[in-house]
């Protein structure tokens, strides 16, 4: 018998209950997904103690509240700009931007940050 693989443990800090909830189903194949209400501050001790391999969150505020943390762990940051129609991503301390804030890009933007090739690999 083989050991099963360990997903990838994604925090979600939301402030749209139906987001998280179609996020953990979207989600459910390609990551572990802890899901925490935002506004309730210290993120970045949140994080410390979770220790994701990913943050998604769908707030401007949590998203500048986790940036520094993202950036002294490497873990890929994702940022669902909900009134925008549009997701960031952390990546080499700058944000791209994708269009679309549907289930299915949040999923490839995140595996894609998760398991995609980095740049020089």
């Amino acid at each position: 018998m083989t050991a099963a693989k360990r997903q990838p443990l994604v925090a979600f800090l939301y402030s749209v209950p139906m987001l998280q909830e179609a996020l953990l189903t979207t989600l459910d194949n390609i990551a572990d997904v802890q899901a925490f209400p935002a506004g309730r501050g210290d993120v970045t001790g949140l994080l410390r103690s979770v220790k994701p391999d990913a943050i998604v969150v769908d707030d401007a505020s949590e998203a500048d509240e986790a940036r520094g943390w993202a950036k002294r762990h490497d873990a890929p940051l994702v940022h669902i700009c909900l009134r925008d129609q549009t997701i960031r991503v952390l990546r080499n301390g700058g944000w791209e931007v994708t269009a679309g804030a549907g289930d299915e890009t949040i999923r490839n933007v995140l595996a894609g940050s998760l398991f995609g090739r980095r740049n020089g690999s």
